[in-house]
C-alpha cells in the first residue's frame, strides 16, 4: 500500500498542478453562468462532434447492463458474442487481469484488443503479460461500454488490431444512489455487490464520487460432480493420476504399481488404472473480492476553458484452493539413504530394496491457497479550451500505477520432501548431483531418522512424520511481484479546416508521449532445502518511451442539399499515426473510411486500416525470461520428427529410425526445454477492412439492423512455440538441437545461461528445445457481425422487444513462422490460448409496461471440434504436420437467461426503487462435454450452473 502512494512519482506534476488549480475553483463557480465546454468521449475518433466514420460501434448502455442483471460489468460483457470470453467465467484468476479479446484474435502476449477508460489508457496489471483491468471502476460509475471491432491504431497506437473496448464513466449525478445485489448458485456461498454513488452539479461544474465492494464466492470442484477428472463415463479419458495419499508404491525393477502399502496386488502403469486426485479439496473457480473508489470533478474556469480531474483506486484479492503438491521419488530400504518408514506392499514378494513413490501432500496438510491480487491507481487531468468558435484544444495528462502479485501458502517444498525421503535434493536419489544450479553445492540429509524423515506410507490420521519435518515441508516460497506504471500526455487540436459544398472539412492534429515501466521481483526456492535458508531471487526492470503524432480529417463530399439520387450524404475519413518506440523502432499506420447514406435510414459504410501491437516488455526486454513461464526443465516429447529436417536423428539410437525413415518418434529421448524471451522481437502487425450497412427505416419505427463483414490479418504475434510447430516449420527448425553423445556442459550453458533452472537436468541430455517467445504466430480471420432489433410499442399492452446479435466466423486460419497456413475454424485447443468457434449469438425477447419489465435471453455457441492433445478421436495431420481433421465433436450449447425488473414508487425516494430478479442458466444446464480434466471447455463455458441474482437500486435525493 505504501508503494501505491507513489503513483504520481513519474511525470505526474501536470496532474498535481491541475488538481491544485481545480479544487479551489469548484467552490467559487457555483453561481457562474455560460455554456460548458467539455472533452467529449467518442470511441474510435479524435474529432470533436463527429461519430466514427465507417465503423460498427457496439454500445452497451445503462439499460442494456440492467437487463442482463449483472452488476459486474465484465460479467455483462461475457454476453457479447464478438468477445472471445462469450459464456466463460470472468472471475477467480490467479494472476492475470480480465483480458477481453475481440473476435478471438490472439491472447496472452499476442492479445490484440485495446482496453480504455474514458478514451485513455490506464495502469496495466497481472503477473505474466500485463493488461488494463476495467473492473477497477466502481460499478455505479459505469455509464456505458463501447466495443469498436476494427483496427484502430491510427487513433490509439498499440494494441488495437482487433479493436477497442472503451469503458465510459458517468460525468454527472445529482443526489445519492445505492445499489446492492446478492448472487446465489447451488453449492456456492452467496456473493455480494454493493455500491454508493453521489454527485452534484452546479452552473459550470459537477462532481461525482463512487465506491463499490464485490465478493464473488468460490466454486468448489466437489460442487460440480461432472468436473471429476475421470471422464470415462462421459466418453472421455481418465485424468486421474498415481499421486495418492498414502503414496502408491512401485518396487524397483517392477512395472506394476501398488496402490498403497496394504495392496495385495499391483496394477499396470497406464492412465486407465490411475486412481488418485485432490479434486475434492480444490476449487474450480476461486474467490474474488474487490474494493473500488472513483472521484470525478469538472469545472468551467472561464467561458472558454473547462478542466477536469479523475482519480481511481481499485483493490483485487483472489484466493483459489489448490493441491498442496505432489512428489515422485526413489526411496531406499537399506544402505546410507534408508528411510526408517519404508514399507513394502503387502502383495510384493520380490527382494528389491528401492521403491518409486508417488505421493500427494494435500490430505496431510489440507489444500494450499493460491493467492493473487492487485492494487491499481490512476489520476487523469483534462482541459478543453475553445481557441475560436471553430477550433478547440483538448489536453490530457494521466499517470497510474499497479502492484500485482501471486504467491501460495500451504504448498510443500519439493527439495525438502526429497531430502526427507532419500536424503538428497533430487527425486532420483543421486548423492553426487549438484543441488543448486551454477554452484558445486551438493545438499544431503543423512542419515534419515524418525525425526528428519518423511512418512508417505501412512494416511494423515496415523502419519508418523515429525512436526519439525512438517514445518520444513511448508517452508516454501513462490512469489512473483509486478509493479507497473504509466505516464501519458496528449494534446489534440480540433477544428474546421475549410468549407466545401457539402460542409466543413474537420481536422484533428495531435501528439502524445507515453512512458511505461515494469519492475518484476521473483522469489523461489533454490533446491537446497527450506526456502527461508535457500531461495533464488530475481529482479527485472523495464522501461519504454513512445512519442507519437497523428492526424485525422473528415471530408464531406455529398450533402442532402445537393439532391443527388441515391446519395443523400457521403463522408470520407482519413487518419494517420506515427509512433516511435525507443526499444524496437517505428510504426506508421493509416486508416481510410467512408459513410454512404443512401436515404433516410439506410447507410453503407466501410474502412481499411493497418494496426500493430508492441511486443511485451517481458519478452523484448529480457532474453532470460522475466515472465512467469520462463526457465528450463527436463522433458520428454512424444513427437514424430521429420528425418529430412533433422538427419542427425538417425544417430540417436531410436529403434527403427534409419535414413530411409520419413519421421522418427523421440519419446524415448531425454531432453531439456528452455523457455525465454527474445531481444529481437518486433511489432506485431495487423491489417483489416470491413464493409457493412445500418438500416433504420422510417416506415418501421423501432426496427434497427446492423450487418458488417470484416477481415483481419495479424502477423508476427508473440508466442512461445511448441515442439510440434518447431519440427514442422523450416524457419523454426533451429530451435531444436540433437546431441548423439549427450550435450556437454558448455553446450547446455550456450542456451541456458542466465535462465532459471526448474528441475534437475537428465543424466544425458539428448536434445535441447528452445521455446523462444517471439514473432511466430500469423492469423487470418474473417466473419460477419450482425444485430437485428425490433421494439413494438402499443398504447395499452406495453412495449414488446425481440432481437438477435451475433458473430459468424467465415474464415480462421493460422500459420507458424514460415510454415504453411492451415484452417482452425470451428476448433479449440490447437494453440492453447484462444478459441475459434464459428458461431456465437445472443437472442432476446422482452416486454415492458409501466413499472414492470421482463426479458428472456438465449446464449448460443455452435458445435466445434476439440483439437487439443486430450482429444479421444485422433487428430489427423497434413504433410506439414498441421492438423486437418479428426478430433472430438463438442456439441452446440444454448443457455437461457431471464431478468425481471420492477420500479416501485416510494414517497421518500427521488426516483422509483428499482428491483430486479435475474436468473442465468435457467435450466441449470451442464456445459457440453469437452475431454479435459474439468470436463468442459473453459474458453466457451463456465461451471456456475444456475445463478440467481437479486438486485435493488435506490436514489435518495
Amino acid at each position: 500500500m505504501n508503494n501505491i502512494l507513489k503513483t504520481l512519482k513519474y511525470g505526474c506534476s501536470v496532474v498535481a498542478l491541475g488538481a491544485a488549480t481545480l479544487m479551489p475553483m469548484a467552490a467559487m463557480a457555483q453561481d457562474d453562468s455560460g455554456s460548458e465546454l467539455e472533452e467529449v468521449v467518442v470511441t474510435g475518433t479524435s474529432l470533436r462532434g463527429v461519430a466514427p466514420v465507417g465503423s460498427n460501434l457496439i454500445s452497451v448502455g445503462t439499460e442494456d447492463l440492467k437487463a442482463t442483471g449483472s452488476a459486474i460489468v465484465t460479467q455483462a460483457l461475457a454476453t457479447v458474442p464478438a468477445l472471445s470470453n462469450f459464456g466463460a467465467a470472468v472471475q477467480g484468476g490467479t494472476g492475470a487481469h480480465y483480458q477481453p479479446s475481440i473476435h478471438s484474435l490472439g491472447a496472452s502476449a499476442s492479445n490484440s484488443t485495446l482496453v480504455l477508460i474514458d478514451g485513455h489508457r490506464g495502469p496495466t496489471g497481472g503477473t505474466n503479460h500485463t493488461f488494463l483491468d476495467p473492473n477497477i471502476i466502481p460499478v455505479g460509475m459505469v455509464e456505458r461500454v463501447e466495443v469498436l471491432a476494427e483496427g484502430a491504431s491510427a487513433t490509439y497506437g498499440s494494441d488495437a488490431v482487433a479493436g477497442v473496448i472503451n469503458f465510459i464513466t458517468r460525468k454527472r449525478l445529482d443526489g445519492l444512489q445505492f445499489q446492492g445485489q446478492t448472487m446465489v448458485s447451488e453449492g456456492q456461498a452467496p456473493g455480494y455487490v454493493g455500491a454508493v454513488t453521489m454527485g452534484r452539479t452546479w452552473d459550470g461544474g459537477s462532481a461525482v464520487f463512487g465506491a463499490s465492494y464485490s465478493l464473488q464466492s468460490r466454486v468448489k470442484n466437489s460442487a460440480r460432480d461432472w468436473t471429476y477428472p475421470d471422464q470415462r463415463e462421459r466418453g472421455g479419458t481418465n485424468f486421474l493420476n498415481f499421486s495418492c495419499s498414502p503414496a502408491t508404491l512401485q518396487p524397483g525393477g517392477q512395472n506394476l504399481i501398488f496402490l498403497g502399502a496394504a495392496a495385495t496386488q499391483g496394477v499396470a502403469n497406464t492412465a486407465a488404472n490411475a486412481p488418485c486426485t485432490n479434486w475434492n479439496y480444490t476449487d474450480r473457480v476461486g474467490e474474488e473480492e474487490r474494493h473500488n473508489v472513483m472521484a470525478k470533478i469538472s469545472q468551467e474556469l472561464t467561458e472558454n476553458l473547462t478542466v477536469g480531474l479523475d482519480m481511481v483506486y481499485g483493490r483485487r484479492r483472489n484466493d483459489t484452493l489448490a493441491g498442496a503438491g505432489t512428489v515422485q521419488a526413489t526411496v531406499f530400504r537399506t544402505g546410507p539413504q534408508a528411510n526408517p518408514f519404508f514399507t513394502s506392499p503387502a502383495g510384493y514378494t520380490g527382494t528389491s530394496n528401492t521403491q518409486t513413490i508417488r505421493w500427494d501432500a494435500t490430505e496431510l496438510f489440507g489444500p494450499a491457497h493460491n493467492y493473487s491480487g492487485s492494487d491499481s491507481m490512476y489520476a487523469s487531468f483534462t482541459a478543453a479550451y475553445r481557441v475560436t468558435d471553430n477550433w478547440n484544444l483538448d489536453f490530457l495528462a494521466a499517470a497510474g500505477r499497479d502492484e500485482s502479485d501471486t504467491y501460495s501458502e500451504g504448498t510443500i517444498n519439493g527439495s525438502v520432501a526429497n531430502l526427507a525421503l532419500n536424503g538428497t535434493t533430487n527425486g532420483g536419489g543421486s548423492m553426487t548431483a549438484i543441488s543448486v544450479p551454477g554452484t558445486n553445492l551438493v545438499v544431503l540429509n543423512l542419515p534419515l531418522t524418525a525425526d528428519n524423515a518423511l512418512d508417505v506410507w501412512n494416511p494423515a490420521a496415523t502419519n508418523r512424520t515429525s512436526q519439525a519435518v512438517r514445518d520444513r515441508l511448508l517452508d516454501n516460497a513462490g512469489v512473483l511481484e509486478n509493479t507497473s506504471g504509466f505516464q501519458q500526455v496528449r494534446g489534440i487540436l480540433n477544428g474546421d479546416l475549410f468549407q466545401m459544398p457539402a460542409g466543413p472539412v474537420k481536422i484533428a492534429v495531435g501528439g502524445e508521449m507515453l512512458r511505461t515501466q515494469l519492475d518484476q521481483f521473483v522469489t523461489r526456492p533454490n533446491n537446497s532445502g527450506p526456502a527461508s535458508s535457500g531461495s533464488q531471487q530475481l529482479k527485472f526492470e523495464f522501461d519504454r518511451k513512445v512519442y507519437s503524432a497523428f492526424v485525422e480529417a473528415n471530408v464531406p463530399l455529398v450533402s442532402p442539399e445537393m439532391e443527388i439520387p441515391w446519395m443523400q450524404r457521403f463522408d470520407v475519413n482519413l487518419s494517420y499515426r506515427y509512433d516511435h518506440y525507443d526499444d524496437f523502432g517505428e510504426t506508421r499506420n493509416p486508416r481510410v473510411a467512408f459513410n454512404w447514406d443512401v436515404m433516410d435510414g439506410l447507410r453503407f459504410r466501410g474502412n481499411y486500416s493497418t494496426s500493430f501491437v508492441a511486443p511485451p516488455l517481458t519478452v523484448l526486454g529480457d532474453e532470460f525470461g522475466a515472465f512467469g513461464t520462463a526457465g528450463w526443465n527436463a522433458v520428454t516429447n512424444n513427437v514424430p520428427v521429420p528425418v529430412s529436417a533433422y538427419p542427425i536423428i538417425t544417430q540417436m539410437g531410436i529403434p527403427g529410425c534409419t535414413t530411409a525413415s520419413v519421421t522418427c518418434n523421440i519419446s524415448s529421448l531425454q531432453g531439456i526445454q528452455v523457455t525465454s524471451g527474445d531481444t529481437e522481437t518486433g511489432a506485431q502487425e495487423g491489417k483489416g477492412w470491413s464493409l457493412g450497412f445500418d438500416y433504420n427505416p422510417d416506415y418501421l419505427p423501432g426496427f434497427r439492423a446492423q450487418v458488417t463483414y470484416w477481415s483481419t490479418t495479424f502477423e508476427g504475434g508473440v508466442t512461445g512455440p511448441n515442439i510440434q510447430n518447431v519440427v514442422n516449420t523450416a524457419s523454426a527448425n533451429f530451435l531444436l538441437t540433437f546431441y548423439p553423445n549427450c550435450a556437454t556442459p558448455a553446450q547446455l550453458d550456450q542456451f541456458a545461461r542466465g535462465i532459471p533452472q526448474r528441475t534437475t537436468a537428465p543424466a544425458c541430455t539428448q536434445y535441447i528445445f528452445r521455446s523462444l517467445n517471439s514473432n511466430w504466430l500469423n492469423l487470418h480471420v474473417e466473419g460477419i457481425d450482425y444485430s437485428v432489433q425490433y421494439t413494438h410499442r402499443t398504447d395499452d399492452m406495453g412495449d414488446f422487444r425481440v432481437g438477435v446479435t451475433g458473430t459468424q466466423f467465415t474464415k480462421y486460419t493460422q500459420s507458424f513462422g514460415s510454415g504453411a497456413e492451415y484452417d482452425i475454424l470451428d476448433t479449440t485447443g490447437n494453440n492453447g490460448q484462444f478459441p475459434s468457434v464459428g458461431t456465437t449469438l445472443r437472442g432476446n425477447l422482452g416486454w415492458s409496461m409501466g413499472a414492470l419489465s421482463a426479458d428472456l435471453f438465449v446464449n448460443y455457441t455452435g458445435d466445434y471440434r476439440n483439437w487439443s492433445g486430450n482429444s479421444v478421436t485422433p487428430i489427423t495431420r497434413d504433410a506439414n504436420g498441421n492438423p486437418n481433421g479428426g478430433g472430438d465433436k463438442v456439441k452446440a450449447n444454448a443457455i437461457f437467461d431471464a431478468n425481471i425488473g420492477y420500479d416501485l414508487a416510494v414517497p421518500m425516494l427521488a426516483e422509483p426503487l428499482e428491483l430486479s430478479l435475474s436468473v442465468r442458466n435457467i435450466f441449470d444446464d451442464v456445459p457440453p462435454f469437452y475431454n479435459s480434466a474439468q470436463g468442459y471447455d473453459s474458453f466457451m463455458a463456465n461451471p456456475f450452473g444456475r445463478r440467481v441474482t437479486l438486485g435493488v437500486t435506490m436514489k435518495l435525493f
